[in-house]
């Protein structure tokens, strides 16, 4: 099998419509964990007087922590199956409020109290506790599960169709109620009479994969393989691991925040932080470095070219410009060294906070970032994370040197022929 056989199948495997619309949908997790994150910080600042002024308010500033990433799991339910309607042209809006009550049903246990207990008044309350990462997979099954289902209905014309005066929103709102009362008859058996706990089995499903959402080594390690091994294909490496790793990244980034939020320690290092700030410096691949070299000590045309048009774009973590342009992608030059980098940044990140020389991460910082800001920012103001960070950096320069030398010795061999090419012509046409 050769390598545009497999760049076709890992293509497709991209491209499947569940896997696009997971990654697309969970990315609503971003802006809600930074907004978060933000209070996580603010109750965090390292100076000893802001923390004596903020101390009598730190529950009340707790509050937009609880409703960011402990509900993570209700914001990406409503989005997924937003993005995977769309997909199908079915209406998002009613079709997500169905897969949000699917959802409830599945994967949240109310609770009740007949009489008033540890301050709670008698009444109906639910736990949280599947509302956040430990949901994730309930929420993607939820929302895959809606959405084929309505799509069916729709497909085979089995709606209620309201006249033509009717508004259009309450005519979709009537087309939803047919397939509507099937999801929710087909979750309530599962739950109710069935008695299956839902969440709990696909938890129990997807366990051995949550080995690597674990404090070890290897959970360093494979995703960063995995990951830049299906970017040398040209495909996005997380379209792969969002589904699979970020419940679980996730989940122990909660834990931080919840210990932080008590006054606790932090008790996980093995979070998407972990790899945003230490490993991916400048993006998939830590091509940071990869750009610096390009610009400072290219000697072809093309390499200063590229150095100088990449560098900024990689200062925050943009680098489709470096991959694509040069390209990285199946590149004999660079295959190595955007495996072999991140991996050795991984390996020395990892023995740096297992030996507590880094602070944890607790707090989501916007990925645009420069690496050493959004390091500091995200291990509650660690200036080691920053040393960690510069640190790493170097370390992936080294690593790219040699495979960059290679490179750019022959793009100046290209540019030397082309040009000797193009004086020959010259002269031939003078003749």
């Amino acid at each position: 099998m050769n390598f545009d056989t497999v760049s076709a199948k890992m293509g497709q495997i991209a491209n499947n419509r569940y896997l696009t619309a997971i990654r697309d949908g969970m990315s609503v997790i971003i802006p809600v964990s930074i907004i978060g994150s933000f209070f996580t910080i603010l109750l965090n600042l390292p100076i000893v007087a802001w923390k004596n002024f903020i101390q009598p308010y730190a529950a009340m500033l707790s509050v937009p922590m609880y409703y960011s990433i402990n509900l993570m799991a209700i914001y990406c339910v409503f989005s997924i199956t937003s993005h995977l309607a769309k997909y199908y042209k079915i209406d998002p809006i009613s079709t997500s409020v169905l897969a949000e009550m699917s959802f409830f049903i599945l994967a949240i246990e109310p609770i009740v109290l007949d009489k008033a207990k540890a301050g709670m008044a008698p009444g109906t309350y639910m736990s949280i506790s599947n509302m956040g990462a430990q949901g994730l997979f309930t929420a993607i099954l939820c929302a895959i599960f809606t959405v084929e289902i309505v799509r069916f209905f729709t497909e085979h014309n089995l709606v209620i169709k309201m006249p033509d005066g009717v508004p259009a929103a309450v005519g979709k709102s009537f087309s939803a109620l047919l397939p509507g009362i099937l999801i929710i008859v087909i979750s309530f058996v599962l739950k109710e009479l069935c008695n299956l706990d839902i969440n709990k089995i696909l938890i129990w499903i997807f366990s051995p994969i949550g080995y690597f959402g674990r404090d070890t080594f290897l959970s360093a390690i494979v995703p960063v393989l995995l990951i830049t091994i299906i970017w040398l294909f040209g495909v996005h490496g997380m379209v792969i691991a969002t589904p699979i790793l970020y419940p679980y990244w996730y989940a122990n980034l909660n834990a931080n925040v919840t210990a932080v939020a008590h006054g606790h320690a932090p008790v996980h290092f093995m979070t998407e932080q972990f790899f945003q700030w230490f490993v991916w410096v400048g993006g998939a691949g830590a091509t940071l470095s990869l750009a610096i070299l390009l610009l400072v000590l290219g000697k072809s045309k093309f390499s200063k070219t590229m150095g100088a048009v990449t560098i900024v774009p990689a200062i925050f973590n943009i680098n489709e410009p470096l991959i694509f342009g040069i390209p990285i992608i199946m590149n004999p030059y660079f295959a190595i060294p955007f495996v072999l980098a991140p991996t050795a940044m991984a390996a020395v990140t990892y023995v740096a906070m297992k030996l507590h020389l880094v602070a944890y991460t607790t707090a989501v910082a916007p990925w645009t970032l420069p690496g050493p800001i959004g390091a500091w920012m995200a291990t509650g103001f660690d200036w080691r994370a920053i040393v960690l960070c510069l640190v790493n950096i170097l370390i992936s320069l080294i690593i790219y040197y040699p495979f960059f030398k290679m490179f750019d010795n022959n793009q100046v061999k290209l540019e030397k022929e082309a040009q000797k090419n193009e004086g020959d012509l010259s002269l031939s046409e003078q003749n």
